[in-house]
């Protein structure tokens, strides 16, 4: 056991001196070709931290701020407190959402393993896989963006919507819920559909998944949304959703404008004119941004690195936890139904393969913690059966 734990924090201390290496070199790579620190046009396409930066100088000197998201605000806070508009600090308060990251994942891990023995070898594994997955690397180290942010408190809601209403908790009920209010707050403060999605997904889990008592006919009440929607779909377009300010034909012009940029753009319209078409190219949408880019979205360098070195591989995972559905636990399945309603909501607005890189890191890393657990789980079978073998073989070779 201390064997392991020391293993574990081996990788532990491995993970973040890579990350805070990695984030180093690009903020001096880009120093020296000139792009200040931010970042570097690896892919093409813009750099969303170079309008963060520029919006948080104006709030730091207290200017008029475009104010996109929470995170304009907490960066021109940071300028003004520490007094200098160096980017470096920005970049290390990102680290710092590498590391929270990392502990979130860590803990969600632990309760769903829910024993001490299985955890450290899942652990391992969870952390080599972080330190792997090349999009989690890209976009929180390259530049300024958010989505490590965003990752975060999606990953710290779930732990404390399941300290509520699934695991036992050291922590009271109330401390629980102020902090998962908190976490919502800031989660909608970076990204709002990200908070609309993280309601949907514990609404779904609470009338589904819950309790014995409260739960719903799945395949009846799946019927019936999708009624719903389909009739949403075709009277419904332009109704505005509070708090998102945006109807449903909002998203789908947004999206229907971008597939004409080329690029990495899937180039599919989910603007039809009846909902049958509608369905399918949802479909083949959802699996483009789930695993994309697929064989024949394949244009170009940097899609050929994303198709070898994520695609093929999240197939697979997919497919491994996909075999072990029928054991999975109650918190299996709330890491499993945030991914799913996740991945839905952005195959809807995204036509872009580089954005679906990005934004399903939010959908995936919950289904790396999952494959985490299952594949230590199976490690640690594997060297039970192996030393169990070993002992057989010594015994018969002392008895003959």
């Amino acid at each position: 056991m201390k064997k392991k734990s020391s293993l574990l924090a081996f990788f532990i201390v491995i993970y973040s001196l890579s990350y805070f290496l990695l984030t180093s070199i690009f903020y001096l790579l880009s120093l020296s070709q000139g792009y200040e620190g931010l970042g570097l046009p690896m892919f093409g396409g813009g750099d969303d931290g170079v309008f963060y930066v520029e919006q948080a100088k104006n709030v730091a000197n207290n200017e008029p701020a475009i104010l996109t998201s929470i995170h304009v605000l907490i960066f021109g806070f940071i300028f003004k407190v520490v007094g200098t508009e160096n980017i470096f600090i920005l970049k290390l308060f990102n680290y710092i959402g590498n590391i929270l990251l990392a502990v979130v994942s860590l803990l969600i891990l632990r309760k769903a393993v829910g024993h001490e023995k299985g955890f450290g070898t899942s652990a391992i594994v969870l952390i080599t896989v972080l330190l792997y997955y090349p999009s989690l690397l890209l976009n929180t180290n390259l530049s300024l963006y958010r989505d490590v942010w965003v990752c975060f408190y999606y990953l710290w809601s779930i732990l404390l919507f399941a300290n509520l209403f699934i695991v036992k908790s050291r922590w009271p009920f109330l401390i629980n819920f102020i902090l998962l209010l908190t976490s919502l707050s800031m989660l909608g403060g970076y990204r709002k559909y990200a908070l609309m999605s993280f309601i949907i997904g514990s609404v779904f889990y609470l009338l589904f998944i819950g309790g014995k008592k409260s739960r719903l006919p799945f395949k009846r009440s799946l019927v019936t949304l999708v009624l719903v929607f389909s009739v949403a779909y075709t009277f419904l377009r332009n109704f505005t959703v509070p708090y998102i300010g945006l109807s449903f034909q909002n998203v789908l012009d947004y999206r229907q404008s971008a597939l004409t940029l080329g690029g990495s753009q899937m180039g599919i319209s989910l603007d039809q004119p009846n909902i049958v078409f509608f369905y399918l190219n949802y479909l083949y949408s959802w699996v483009s941004n789930v695993f994309g880019p697929l064989p024949w979205q394949i244009n170009g360098g940097a899609t050929l690195i994303v198709f070898i070195t994520e695609t093929i591989l999240f197939i697979l995972i997919f497919l491994f936890l996909i075999k072990r559905r029928k054991q999975f636990t109650k918190i299996d399945l709330l890491l499993m139904l945030h991914s799913i309603v996740w991945f839905m909501l952005i195959s809807i607005s995204n036509d872009n393969l580089g954005t679906a890189a990005r934004l399903r890191m939010v959908g995936w890393i919950p289904l790396l913690i999952l494959f985490s657990k299952y594949y230590g789980q199976r490690l640690e079978k594997r060297k039970i059966a192996k030393l169990q073998k070993s002992k057989i073989d010594n015994n018969e070779s002392v008895i003959t």
